[in-house]
């Protein structure tokens, strides 16, 4: 099954691991496309200035209670 398409900028290398929809996007990433929150490339709009927001959207089904491997 295909994963979701959204980037998140942490490492700039982690991809939501939910499972793709619509779109190439999880349901929760679809909903922010929907809703102009992020655009079709997964880049977060900059009308987003809740910063709660934005790691939200950035995050979402991440685990961030680790340490990050080095990415070159």
């Amino acid at each position: 099954m295909e994963r979701c398409r959204f980037t998140s900028s942490w490492g700039g290398v982690e991809r939501c691991p939910e499972p793709a929809e619509r779109q190439g996007f999880c349901r929760f990433h679809f909903a922010c496309y929907s809703a102009g929150e992020i655009d079709i490339r997964g880049v977060i709009s900059e009308r987003v200035t809740d910063q709660a927001r934005r790691r939200a959207i950035n995050f979402h089904g991440l685990e961030t209670g680790g340490p990050r491997p080095f990415a070159a």
